[in-house]
């Protein structure tokens, strides 16, 4: 049996306070003396009738019951459990559609950086096929307020990126017709459609949210979100880049290339060492880049690299499969690197790290109790809480 936490120790406590209150006051009405006069009892009984209990909604029915897991129900069909050893809560979504979704107006929810990743919440456990297929959810970095993102689509999810003012999603999904790459706004719920042709859909948005890189059919486009036009354009960019402070920062094979946003000039590049003879070695296999740019991070078959940007700096390990590295999974950096996150989504690695930005301290926690995987994670709102992904 799973012990409980204070929390829900507490709050079954008030459940049941409130409930024996109710039993209570029952019994004192039965158990009136037979002193009382006629208009006394029948005042009592229309003051009791005019004030009838509210009855209990099934979610606090649901919640009144005990649980060997420490369930706690969210929606009739949706709950959350939150996990002894660390306090975060781990999620079960049988009902997509009860869950809350990503609401612009709830400035709650956007006092912490937040993480956009793709997730088919009922593959294994339903037959139902809208709960078995892909859709966009929302989480904020310390793993609370999840909040689904985007359903009305019908395809395997390739590629997300969520626009610097939180009001965009474009996403790009493989589906029988193509890859199709479409722009969902989160504030009217209208889906621009930008193309289907095969290839991977990379995007990357302007620092406004104005508009929009991607790919499609091996050229590279940019949509004008006032405008609503796409154009041709010859600019260098791919899933792990970032506009910031009028400038493009691309992490590339080997490193970073930073260029002028504004006339697309390249301006400096940091990389490893080039000269080597066998430069297969450095060639980075997994990739991520801090949201102002500052910091990149990439591994290769045998090295990992931290890069500080700004200061043309580079932090190596070798790889050694015996023991955790000091620069291992930071593919999302936060703003200033002082945090960072693993690539996936179902097990979330949450790392502190010190001012050479090794991980000094970690958390590793079970995000989701139902589907089959949670992946393609990405940043956004990532300045929120000067950075830092916990409060």
């Amino acid at each position: 049996m799973v012990h409980e936490t204070s929390e829900i120790k507490m709050k079954r406590k008030i459940i049941l306070s409130v409930v024996a209150a109710i039993l209570i006051s029952g019994c004192e009405q039965e158990t009136m003396t037979s002193s009382n006069t006629e208009h006394d009892l029948a005042e009592q009984s229309t003051t009791f009738d005019s004030t009838p209990d509210k009855p209990m909604s099934i979610v606090e029915q649901k919640n009144a019951q005990h649980w060997d897991d420490g369930r706690i129900y969210i929606t009739e069909h949706n709950y959350i459990s939150y996990q002894n050893n660390n306090g975060k809560p781990k999620y079960y979504v049988f009902k997509a559609k009860e869950w809350p979704r990503e609401d612009l107006n709830n400035k709650s929810s956007y006092d912490l950086p937040r993480v956009v990743f793709r997730w088919d919440n009922g593959e294994g456990e339903t037959d139902d096929y809208y709960e078995r297929k892909d859709k966009v959810w929302s989480i904020k970095t310390d793993g609370t307020d999840l909040r689904l993102v985007a359903d009305e689509f019908d395809g395997s999810v390739r590629a997300m990126r969520m626009s610097p003012n939180n009001r965009y999603l474009a996403l790009g999904y493989w589906a029988d017709s193509g890859v199709h790459k479409v722009i969902k706004d989160l504030k009217t719920g209208e889906y621009i459609d930008l193309g289907k042709e095969y290839g991977f859909p990379n995007f990357l948005w302007s620092e406004t949210s104005d508009y929009l890189y991607f790919f499609e059919n091996r050229k590279t486009y940019k949509y004008n979100i006032q405008e609503k036009s796409i154009t041709e354009v010859d600019v260098q960019f791919n899933k792990d880049s970032v506009i910031y402070d009028g400038k493009r920062f691309v992490v590339n094979k080997h490193g970073v290339a930073v260029y002028n946003e504004g006339n697309n000039k390249l301006l400096y590049s940091v990389s490893v060492d080039l000269n080597s003879k066998q430069l297969e070695k450095f060639v980075f296999k997994e990739k991520g880049i801090s949201p102002g740019g500052k910091y990149a991070w990439g591994e290769s078959s045998e090295y990992r690299f931290l890069i500080d940007v700004n200061n043309r700096k580079i932090y190596q390990e070798k790889i050694d499969l015996s023991k955790p590295g000091d620069y291992e999974m930071l593919n999302i950096l936060s703003l200033d690197a002082k945090f960072a996150r693993s690539g996936g989504s179902a097990q979330v690695f949450l790392f502190s790290l010190d001012e050479e930005k090794r991980i000094k301290k970690s958390q590793v926690w079970k995000q989701i109790g139902t589907g089959h995987s949670a992946t393609e994670s990405s940043l956004y709102n990532a300045f929120a809480n000067n950075g830092s992904f916990e409060k």
